[in-house]
């Protein structure tokens, strides 16, 4: 086990408490007939480099989910040819994606084993987030549609870590896109890349010292 002394966890929602989000969006591109790598440039692009003021907008909460849901439904439809409908498209986009209990399970006992727990997450609304599966897990929830920030800026690090009361080198971060873990280590945070539960969860221990099934 690591002989540093870490003082707080902070992890990301989408991806990392819950199942793959790319799992959601297949299912969303079966059902309405769309390729998955359509809707990975519409929804994506500025994850990778590029920019995007229609879901920078969204995830810092300056546009309501239904003008969003309006603008990027005319985006799938006029990239694809065809039809989608804004209807609820949020929901309808990530309605496969489910809670990752061993990931939840992990908080849970990293917190109570003495840590401070935060989660970091870029929203897109806020209904997705199982509110009450996280009652009680977080000493900290730093939601970008809400705090009109998102990562990689590197505010909502800041934001996050003086949330918690702790300094970003006494935090190890998890999230699943690894631009953003770049931008926790320049803030100082030891970062873990997410893959799978079970290889989260051992690197954690092995970062914390704490058994954390």
């Amino acid at each position: 086990m690591s002989s540093k002394r870490f003082e707080a966890l902070v992890v990301d929602y989408g991806g990392v408490l819950t199942t793959p989000l790319h799992e959601a969006m297949i299912g969303f591109c079966e059902e309405v007939g769309i390729e998955l790598q359509d809707l990975a440039r519409a929804a994506l692009g500025v994850y990778y480099g590029g920019e995007d003021d229609l879901v920078v907008a969204f995830e810092t909460g300056r546009m309501s989910e239904e003008d969003f849901s309006h603008a990027f439904a005319r985006r799938l439809t006029e990239q694809t040819g065809v039809e989608i409908s804004h209807e609820g498209l949020v929901g309808r986009m990530f309605a496969g994606m489910e809670l990752a209990t061993p990931m939840l399970t992990a908080v849970e006992v990293a917190r109570r084993a003495g840590l401070k727990t935060g989660l970091l997450s870029n929203s897109w609304g806020t209904e997705l987030y199982s509110r009450d599966a996280l009652e009680g897990l977080f000493d900290a929830v730093v939601i970008s549609g809400e705090v009109g920030m998102r990562k990689p800026d590197p505010e909502i690090f800041g934001l996050a870590v003086e949330r918690l009361g702790v300094s970003a080198t006494e935090c190890v971060f998890v999230d699943d896109h690894p631009g953003h873990l770049t931008a926790a280590e320049e803030a100082g945070m030891t970062t873990v890349l997410h893959k799978t539960p079970a290889e989260t969860i051992s690197q954690l221990e092995e970062l914390l010292g704490v058994d954390l099934h």
